[in-house]
């Protein structure tokens, strides 16, 4: 580990690993808090190194210091969850003594919002061998002298816990700080197209998107376009999405959609560019173009690669947009399936909370209605249609005098929504109060008559 001033996230990150490893090794980069002394007080063995702006350069000292056959890499913000210690000691017992290998660990980044999570895959473990070392200032990487020395590596699904960027104030803090040694590396290395994406990737935080596409074109430009395979040909597609996505953000959507066709075609197995492209479409109203790209999506079964993207997100999306495309057909019952299926992977989200209550009521789940519906109005107390459903779950569990109740205040939020106007004068008619069911039976008539609401009358 490299560290400056952690006394507050060290020992979160100590405890997770206390008993699964031989050694700590901790070189401290000028603290001036008490983190020395709190990795000395979980058997850390400290020493200290003179920062000079460069990471790998700080990772490199902490090699020198380790004495075990493996090396696994962490941050003070890294955290082995409780729950992977069973599954990391089992993938410890089977590592090999004869063939050296590296090791990508699932690496979990929780956003603000939690189906935001990103997951990926980064190579956390490797050999202490001659020749291993990390590389570049920032955004440091130990993979290239890992392919240079031929040593094989396999993907494991032992999980480490990564919270450092769960808060947009840390990204724009930490992109700030990460752009002067960006800067002073590409000077080094101006045809280097890992730091060109790392330097695109922080102009895009930090909100300056014309720098950020350029140095996304910087990249593609070093890449021989058509020649990579593997997880590189990976890479070279998250390239293109995110300067897609940049042309769109800059009103260049012509260029946008282009760029995102071309990272399809590239690899039509890769859920982020068919997702993105998808996104496109539906912010340009091009639903039937979007439809047969999220039918698609919506089949796959979404892998971990190298490139960070939150699974959940990419699913909880592309079910909304599926529903806002069947709206636009008129296939309202598909249109609430698929926000039925969005709203159980973000059970936080409300927008479409009366369209969800409607499917779960139509469905005969009555329970999980309510469960929908009264978190939709307990987050938006001002929509009549989510109101109005909500009377008709409670109607449906017997509980008369709310479902009246939430039908007197929609109909005064929208005096002429015919839901809200039908359901009250049924109710009231329900309760043998003819005469005050009289007055909105009639309204709802003037906007639209039906069976129902005909035998009401």
């Amino acid at each position: 580990m490299i560290v400056k001033n952690e006394e507050k996230d060290l020992p979160l990150c100590l405890q997770s690993v206390r008993g699964l490893v031989d050694e700590i090794i901790v070189v401290d980069t000028g603290s001036e808090d008490r983190t020395p002394e709190v990795a000395r007080e979980f058997g850390a063995k400290v020493y200290p190194f003179k920062w000079i702006n460069d990471f790998a350069a700080a990772r490199n000292e902490s090699i020198r210091h380790a004495t075990g056959n493996y090396i696994l890499w962490l941050d003070a913000d890294d955290r082995i969850p409780s729950q992977e210690r069973e599954n990391f000691v089992r993938w410890k017992q089977e590592l090999p003594t004869s063939e050296k290998r590296a090791y990508w660990f699932i690496v979990e980044s929780p956003k603000e919002e939690e189906f935001l999570t990103e997951r990926c895959y980064q190579m956390r473990v490797f050999p202490r061998v001659e020749g291993v070392r990390f590389i570049r200032r920032v955004h440091e990487s130990i993979l290239e002298s890992i392919n240079a020395l031929g040593i094989p590596s396999s993907y494991c699904d032992v999980t480490i816990r990564h919270v450092g960027y769960a808060r947009k104030a840390d990204m724009h803090r930490k992109a700030n700080r990460n752009l002067k040694l960006l800067l002073a590396a590409l000077a080094e290395a101006p045809d280097d197209p890992t730091i060109h994406w790392h330097l695109s990737m922080t102009y895009n935080v930090i909100g300056e998107k014309e720098k950020s596409a350029r140095h996304a074109e910087s990249l593609l430009s070093l890449i021989p376009d058509g020649k990579l395979e593997g997880e590189e040909r990976q890479w070279q597609v998250a390239a293109l999405v995110h300067l897609g996505n940049l042309y769109a953000d800059l009103g260049r959507g012509k260029e946008a959609e282009k760029t995102l066709r071309k990272a399809m075609e590239l690899d039509r197995n890769n859920p982020i560019s068919a997702f993105f492209l998808a996104r496109l479409l539906i912010k340009q109203r091009a639903y039937s173009k979007a439809l047969p790209i999220l039918q698609r999506l919506r089949e796959k079964d979404l892998q971990v690669y190298q490139v960070p993207y939150s699974q959940k997100a990419v699913k909880f999306y592309c079910h909304v947009w599926l529903g806002n495309c069947y709206e636009t057909l008129g296939k309202r019952a598909e249109a609430l399936r698929e926000y039925a299926l969005a709203s159980e992977i973000n059970p936080s989200w409300a927008e479409r909370g009366a369209e969800v209550g409607e499917f779960y009521l139509r469905d005969g789940k009555v329970g999980k209605a309510l469960e929908v519906l009264e978190r939709a109005v307990k987050i938006d107390p001002f929509n009549p249609s989510a109101l109005s459903n909500l009377a008709l779950a409670y109607r449906r569990t017997g509980r008369i005098e709310e479902a009246e109740l939430c039908l007197r205040k929609a109909v005064q939020l929208d005096p002429e929504h015919f839901d809200a106007l039908a359901n009250l004068g049924h109710l009231l008619l329900l309760q043998g109060k003819l005469e005050e069911a009289t007055s909105p039976l009639r309204k709802a008539a003037l906007i639209r008559m039906d069976a129902d609401l005909a035998a009401a009358l």
